[in-house]
Formats: structure tokens, sequence, C-alpha cells
């Protein structure tokens, strides 16, 4: 009788699906489920937190260094640091908005007179055409190197008014993959204003021995707007 008792116990434990708490019915099967559900979720996130941990995203990386900043000379009372802003400013288009300090507002450039003839130049070239030609440039040109050295036998004016300095130059300017360069010579004349050397007039001349390259004046008109 008392086996009988146990094993019917048994069988009610099995077929028995269901318990009452409170008043409400809760499937063994369900919280069965949920308690596995529950387990897996946990499990989860242990594992995401491991793998976050291997992937070192929460160490400290280096520092990236600050971009160098352009060259200029803000201090521009002699004339080579004019000179050498001028070549600051075609290689480092950050530049550009310094670039009208250089000039007095009268400037003027001068082509080269066989230009003037080869190409059939007629234009004025002011200070405001020196700033959209510059815009121009580095929107074309991936890089430009600019080399201005003295012409021997020929010594700056430094006595005069305006001063007159004199340079031989070469414009390197690469496109892409394209590199053209411009040889030839320069004259800037230069006056003192506010305690600065500002250009006055730039003339532009061919070199005196027979070359293939352009002028740099051939540049500015190729990007005239």
């Amino acid at each position: 009788m008392t086996q009988a008792v146990a094993n019917q116990s048994s069988v009610n434990q099995v077929v028995l699906s269901s318990v009452q708490h409170n008043g409400v019915d809760f499937s063994v099967d369900i919280i069965v489920c949920f308690v596995s559900y529950v387990n897996m979720w946990k499990f989860m996130q242990i594992l995401a937190l491991v793998l976050l941990c291997g992937c070192n995203i929460f160490s400290l990386r280096e520092a990236d260094e600050p971009d160098k900043p352009a060259e200029w000379n803000y201090f521009y009372t002699t004339f080579d640091k004019t000179v050498k802003n001028l070549e600051y400013i075609y290689e480092d288009k950050r530049n550009i908005v310094k670039y009208s300090e250089l000039f007095v507002p009268e400037f003027s450039f001068y082509f080269s007179q066989q230009d003037i003839n080869d190409y059939n130049i007629i234009m004025l070239w002011n200070r405001d055409k020196e700033r959209d030609m510059l815009y121009n440039l580095h929107n074309h040109a991936s890089k430009v190197e600019i080399t201005l050295d003295k012409i021997a036998g020929q010594n700056d004016d430094t006595l005069s008014v305006p001063v007159r300095i004199y340079r031989q130059y070469t414009v390197k300017v690469w496109n892409q993959n394209n590199q053209t360069e411009y040889k030839g010579k320069m004259e800037l004349q230069m006056k003192q204003v506010n305690g600065f050397w500002r250009i006055f007039k730039w003339y532009d001349y061919r070199s005196a021995t027979p070359t293939l390259h352009p002028t740099w004046g051939k540049l500015k008109y190729d990007l005239s707007v």
C-alpha cells in the first residue's frame, strides 16, 4: 500500500506540469526555460566583456602629434625675410590669408617682354590678381617648391628708393604625378611701410641663356581668373 502511494506520487509529479503560487499557475517548463535564458544572457555578457578586454579598447593610446604650424616671418623687417615669406606663401597654402600683406595696395606685376609677345598677354596685374592666382594654384597643385638664389654679378640695390632685390628662380609645381618647372629671373622693388618691407613692383624676366622652361609669369598667366 505504501509503495503504491509512492508510485502514484511520482506519477503525479510527472503528469502535473504546473504549480500554484498565490492563485496563479506557472508552467514548470516555462520556469526552466526562463532560468536557462537568464543564465545564457549572463554568460554572453561575461564573454563580451572578456573579448573587449582582449582588444585593449580601454587601454590608453599615444596622442597624435599636432600639425606643425606654417612657417612665416611675422616681423619681416629685412628684405630677406620678405623674400622668404614669398617662398612660404607658395609652398604652404595655409599662408594664403597673409599673401596680401606682402604687397602695397598699388602693387604691379610686369610680365617679361618675350612672354607678352609670344602669348599675346594684355592685362594689368595687381594685388587682387596675385591673390586670386595663388588660390587657383593651390586648388590645382598637390605640391609647390620655390628656390630663389642671388644672381652672380648682380648685387641688390639696397640704397635706392624703392630698394631693388634681384633673384634667379626655380618654381616646381606638382599636379598629381606631373611636375612642371618654371625658371627665370626676377626683380622685386620694395618699400618700407610701418617698419615692414612690402613688395611694390615685381618684374619677371626670361633667363639670359636659352631654356625650355616657362617663366613664373607664364605660370601666373595660366592660372589667372
